[in-house]
């Protein structure tokens, strides 16, 4: 425990050192509170490693990423909030570390997942109606509840993951460049995922 101390004045000398080089250097551009962010972090990594608070480290840890980065979006663009796009991301962190073992749970993941995806539809309708861009972090969010599902089922968790990503990229290349067809391409390179479970598996023990 003696290194929580040490970490403390290490990292609020340093963070006062960058922001005297930010205020003599530059002083209309306040950069010193990126590298601070992460010194603090240091600290604090220390303090619930011996605590054995992972979960509490994962809560403040994303309360104060969150922080900054509307501090970032109040001072720099305080006219576009784009901090509603990256606050629930990592509430995400604390809220699975909470779960426990729920988190593999079916029910779980799928109602964490539909919360998700319909918060990011919201946003799209709201803010840009021209391009359905929910569909990205969609894509991504599905593969938890999907995983949760078909773990200790490969055949089928390549299937489905497969046909995932063949929907995924075809209403891609619909939606930005419907005149080239290039979505067959990984959709061609993902398919021989379930094949290959198929017989590198399945058909080895028939």
């Amino acid at each position: 425990m003696r290194s929580f101390p040490f970490s403390i004045v290490a990292s609020l000398f340093t963070i006062a050192f960058l922001f005297v080089v930010n205020w003599l250097t530059t002083p209309t551009e306040l950069w010193a509170i990126y590298p601070a962010l992460f010194l603090l972090l240091w600290p604090l990594n220390v303090l619930f490693k011996f605590s054995d608070g992972h979960k509490w480290y994962a809560l403040i840890v994303s309360i104060l990423l969150i922080t900054v980065l509307l501090a970032i979006n109040l001072v720099q663009t305080p006219d576009y909030y784009w901090i509603l796009y990256a606050w629930l991301p990592l509430l995400y962190w604390p809220l699975v570390v909470f779960a426990g073992r729920r988190a593999a749970e079916v029910t779980f993941s799928v109602l964490a997942s539909l919360v998700f995806i319909l918060y990011y539809i919201g946003l799209n309708i709201y803010f840009q109606t021209g391009f359905p861009w929910f569909i990205f972090p969609t894509f991504v969010i599905l593969w938890w509840p999907l995983s949760v599902t078909f773990a200790r089922r490969p055949m089928l968790f390549s299937v489905f993951g497969a046909l995932l990503v063949t929907i995924f990229f075809w209403n891609v290349n619909a939606l930005t460049s419907p005149d080239v067809i290039w979505a067959v391409y990984p959709i061609f390179a993902v398919l021989w995922w379930p094949l290959a479970i198929y017989f590198f598996v399945y058909r080895r023990t028939v």
